[in-house]
């Protein structure tokens, strides 16, 4: 019965018939470790293929899912990160497999009658390859991705006559977002996996077709070898080594990386590309401007056009002087490309700011998985942009660095000449405590001359430190008062009348500030302090400093800049308020124990 079915399927298919042929199919100069490279790559193109399409069940290409899927891949789905990273070091074993082919077919002289265009074939694939990879570690859009997406558009962008036109339409348009993921991702799942099936089943035929080409010189009375088994079991080796080392890559790596969400904003972030490609981002800091295409476009692809010339030189030239020619051009580009690709890891090595910009990359990228991972936040359903830009102690510090610390500092860092107090701790009991023991110290009204009540107070108050701790914690409890509560409600609130600072707060401090209902001031010009240090009375500051109940009593030019909602979103002002009263989740903190705010809504 089993002899019938093999026959009925041989019959109908010829597939026993084929892999007989394998068994009589002659290796002149025996089985070769040589012979591996091509077997061995077709093999990881199979393992590329398989752990592609099992990231496809999950993957979501769209600017807004694409993030949140690929984290959901590596972090959530089962064996996830092992697929992934299947995928991930499988792309980069490629590239060095496909070297070391190619290295071996040019030494081979295989590129001579009759594979001439088994030739053409292999350059063809090795094209094929290399944007794969291009459109590859652009889909999960994190930073990575999207600023190398955008190198290489520039790139392409730069060309002669035509880069323009090919940049907008693999872009999608002039703006980087969901018509780039979606371009991308056709070319990567569509279009080329069938190329490289065309052309790779066509490679793999030629090959059957002409055989194996032996080297120049081998013992013709070498006991005799076919492909079956012997250049086969060589095969199933050689794939066996490269499977385990991609493995042990991935169990040492946990899977593959994964940047933060790509942020258009960070023109900051180290941009670098894969290391196989290190080379040649190196080699465009020779042609600046400009000249970049000649880098990117003109000499890749004059190698690329006297490679694929070879045969046909090979007709007219002297076949040994050819040879020659051609593998000391490739083994010196190769020497070329190692020396490029070192200089430019150096370089990285010794310039500081790539260190700096490296270390803030690599903070936001850990920032971003631990906010997606934990259950109060996770992705937003408006986008994986909207993790960080929802965070305030990423938004926030960020904002708060490009609009504030020019002229204040926070925790004694800051960009600019001080000429204001330090915003470490503004609304909580410890910045109140420094302000009343010395209050013309630099991180409060030291660098303010025009805001000089406070240190006059402080010569003529009679307040001891006990009573300095008391108003100190009565005023920092203003920052608890709801944004819905007014002076009549806060005064009758439970601990306001009896608490030891409240006397003290009326009779020393509320000469100055007036609190309508409760303070009369009028001694010297200062803020309203009611509700002092909450998110409303900060946010009132930042918006309208120059409003009566703030500091409007000031001289045009010695008030604080006012930031509209032109200069600065809802959103920023949110997060600044946030992250000012350290209202944010930090890795210390359980899943129970959340900053006191929810996560923002844009």
């Amino acid at each position: 019965m089993s002899n019938f079915i093999a026959d009925w399927l041989d019959d109908r298919t010829g597939l026993r018939t084929s892999l007989r042929s394998l068994e009589e199919e002659a290796l002149p100069a025996g089985a070769r470790w040589r012979y591996v490279f091509g077997s061995v790559l077709a093999s990881i193109f199979m393992i590329q293929a398989f752990s592609g399409l099992m990231m496809m069940t999950a993957y979501s290409a769209s600017s807004s899912t694409a993030w949140g899927s690929v984290y959901y891949i590596e972090k959530v789905m089962w064996m996830g990160w092992f697929i992934r990273g299947l995928h991930h070091f499988g792309a980069q074993t490629v590239m060095v497999l496909l070297l070391f082919h190619f290295l071996q077919v040019l030494f081979a002289a295989a590129y001579r009658a009759p594979r001439e265009v088994n030739w053409w074939l292999g350059l063809a694939l090795m094209a094929i390859v290399l944007a794969f990879s291009h459109t590859g570690y652009q889909l999960p859009w994190d930073q990575k991705g999207y600023w190398a997406t955008k190198v290489v558009t520039n790139i392409m962008g730069g060309a002669p006559i035509l880069g323009p036109y090919i940049k907008t339409a693999v872009v999608g348009g002039s703006e980087y977002g969901n018509q780039t993921v979606t371009r991308f991702y056709g070319l990567h799942v569509g279009v080329l996996p069938v190329l490289m099936f065309i052309c790779l089943f066509a490679h793999v035929a030629l090959c059957r077709r002409h055989g194996l080409k032996p080297p120049r010189r081998f013992d013709a009375n070498a006991p005799k070898a076919t492909y079956w088994p012997d250049q086969t079991f060589l095969n199933l080796m050689a794939t066996t080594v490269v499977l385990g080392v991609m493995v042990a890559l991935i169990l040492y790596e946990g899977g593959a990386p994964l940047d933060a969400p790509a942020d258009p904003s960070s023109s900051d972030y180290p941009a670098r590309p894969e290391w196989f490609f290190r080379f040649l981002f190196q080699m465009l800091k020779h042609f600046p401007g400009k000249y970049e295409w000649v880098g990117s476009i003109a000499i890749p692809g004059a190698i690329m056009l006297t490679m694929a010339l070879l045969p046909l030189l090979d007709k007219v030239l002297p076949s040994r002087v050819l040879h020659f020619f051609a593998c000391s051009l490739i083994f010196g580009l190769a020497g070329g490309a190692g020396y490029l690709t070192l200089e430019s890891f150096v370089e990285d090595a010794r310039t500081p700011s790539f260190h700096e910009a490296r270390v803030k990359a690599d903070a936001s990228r850990d920032r971003a998985l631990f906010l997606a991972a934990h259950p109060a936040y996770g992705v937003p359903p408006e986008g994986a942009s909207y993790l960080m830009r929802l965070d305030p102690l990423t938004r926030g510090r960020a904002v708060l660095e490009a609009k504030c610390l020019g002229c204040h500092q926070m925790g004694g860092q800051g960009a600019g000449e001080v000429s204001a107090p330090d915003l470490k701790d503004f609304g909580t009991r410890a910045w109140v405590r420094g302000l009343l023991e010395k209050p013309d110290a630099d991180a409060y009204y030291g660098k303010t001359p025009e805001c000089d009540g406070m240190v006059d107070w402080k010569r003529t108050t009679k307040l001891d430190a006990k009573q300095l701790d008391d108003v100190s914690d009565f005023v920092a409890s203003f920052a608890k008062i709801p944004a819905d509560m007014n002076v009549d409600e806060w005064l009758n609130s439970p601990g306001v009348a009896e608490h030891p600072g409240n006397e003290l707060f009326q009779k020393d401090c509320g000469k100055c500030h007036a609190i309508d209902g409760y303070t009369e001031g009028g001694v010297r010009d200062s803020p309203n302090l009611f509700a002092w240090g909450s998110p409303q009375w900060t946010s009132r500051m930042i918006r309208k400093p120059h409003a009566d109940d703030r500091y409007g009593y000031l001289a045009e030019k010695q008030r604080m800049p006012a930031l509209g909602s032109d200069a600065l979103t809802d959103n920023d002002l949110k997060m600044i308020v946030r992250y000012l009263a350290n209202d944010y989740l930090s890795p210390e903190q359980t899943p129970t124990a959340v900053a006191t705010s929810p996560p923002a809504k844009p």
